[in-house]
């Protein structure tokens, strides 16, 4: 059975992306036809807001839509705009570009990576005026509207109870992504590989899917179990992630994860091999948006360090308990045997794209990791009027740590490297090399 569902899983998969890079190609050829494929055009049109607002250098961001097209639009003089609201615009239109970061061996395909989005143009915004008359938004847009306000009323509370840096890290691993925090943070966090500590990333959704499990399993617990209250437990639980991705605006990392806690929950059972879950789930997201599992970045490290972390974590862990460091707590060589695990294929996967590695990031996530749930949950209490007061005096204290640990790990020499591409290509043959002899080494054992 699971044999037939997989090979029905990779017809469906196959038959989205031709459908896919037929639409694709359609949107060029029309495109061709409207627009100069150099230059930059200059375009006035009404255009409605149709996702969260975000920002890059400075500038707002947002996709926006008018009756004809899609646009990634940038603009550096709205204010007080939200998801829904439409404007009469003037501005400056541009085809997305391949992008070229020097001495990498990556090649960002930014037609391809917008496509994923339905978008394929940039409109670059010099004059915006707001309008009332808007298209009515759909039953969920409306939806994703009112929970898009809880949380920037969320987010405002944790601006005003935390000073910067910190209320962006709490902002951040609970509810608002990377978005409040500046670049420099973001840099230092990157040098020693914990960029995925300060997204909303799979595995912060993962610990907020397993707090939402255990309520539920403490609710019950003295319900006599059976079939119905079984799938009770498991609707209640849908409902609330699903209410927690609205919440967050969505986005690619937390689709991804809401999408695998879905297959979790309603089609695999316990004891699914791990392998096979994960390939069903791939496949589902191709099927649902074959442009973002082939171009997106973020995909491809999500599939890198879960497959790693299958394959290799239990080989790690018996390597560590076998080894001098079998005196580690059980807590701290999981997070070391899961740490490698998940490098296995990161690391190749991140040397190709930007030709860097961390040294310390082995160090920085036995550190660091252990205390994010903290500030998760210290966050979240943070923000009930008769305990915030002192969770904020805590949280405060493990953000300190965890900035302090962060700046001194960053300053270490050699703590970043970076490679050309000919010392990346190098690298990566001995990697490649090593990586065969691991696996050789786990079939021998």
């Amino acid at each position: 059975m699971k044999f037939y569902i997989f090979i029905i899983l990779i017809i469906l998969s196959i038959a989205s992306s031709y459908r896919g890079y037929t639409i694709f190609n359609v949107k060029q050829e029309e495109l061709d036809k409207r627009f100069n494929t150099k230059s930059i055009e200059k375009l006035e049109t009404m255009l409605q807001i149709k996702s969260e607002i975000g920002n890059s250098n400075f500038k707002i961001t947002f996709i926006g839509e008018d009756k004809d097209f899609r646009y990634k639009v940038t603009s550096g003089g709205i204010q007080n705009i939200q998801y829904g609201n439409c404007f009469k615009v003037t501005g400056v239109i541009s085809r997305p570009e391949e992008k070229d970061f020097g001495e990498t061996l990556y090649i960002f395909p930014y037609t391809e990576y917008l496509a994923k989005d339905r978008v394929y143009l940039l409109y670059r915004i010099s004059n915006a005026e707001k309008i009332k008359e808007c298209p009515e938004l759909s039953v969920y847009e409306k939806v994703k509207l009112y929970f898009l306000t809880k949380k920037i009323g969320i987010t405002k509370i944790f601006l005003e109870k935390y000073d910067q840096p910190y209320a962006g890290l709490v902002a951040g691993v609970l509810i608002a992504g990377k978005g409040l925090m500046g670049p420099e943070t973001l840099e230092i966090f990157k040098k020693v590989s914990l960029s995925h500590v300060i997204v909303l990333s799979g595995s912060n959704v993962s610990i907020i899917i397993f707090c939402i499990k255990f309520i539920f399993d403490l609710l019950f617990s003295r319900v006599k179990e059976s079939f119905t209250i079984e799938i009770i437990k498991k609707i209640l639980t849908l409902i609330s992630v699903t209410s927690f991705v609205l919440l967050t605006g969505g986005g690619a990392p937390i689709n991804r994860a809401f999408i695998s806690s879905f297959c979790a929950l309603v089609l695999f059972k316990k004891g699914t091999d791990q392998v096979y879950a994960l390939t069903i789930v791939v496949l589902i997201m191709t099927i649902i948006n074959p442009f973002a599992s082939f171009y997106d970045p973020s995909f491809h490290l999500t599939c890198c360090a879960t497959y790693g972390l299958i394959l290799f974590s239990k080989y790690f862990d018996k390597v560590i308990i076998f080894s001098w460091l079998n005196f580690l707590p059980d807590f701290l060589r999981e997070i070391i045997s899961v740490t490698l695990a998940t490098q296995v294929f990161v690391f190749p996967y991140i040397i190709f794209m930007s030709g860097s590695f961390s040294t310390v990031f082995l160090l920085s996530n036995v550190l660091v990791l252990p205390l994010i749930p903290f500030i998760m949950l210290f966050g979240f209490l943070s923000l009930f009027p008769i305990i915030g007061g002192v969770c904020i005096s805590v949280n405060n204290i493990i953000l300190k740590t965890v900035f302090f640990l962060v700046r001194f790990l960053s300053e270490i020499p050699h703590a970043y490297l970076v490679f050309d591409r000919k010392m990346s290509v190098w690298v990566l043959v001995g990697y490649g090399v090593g990586v065969v002899w691991l696996m050789w080494r786990m079939r021998r054992g």
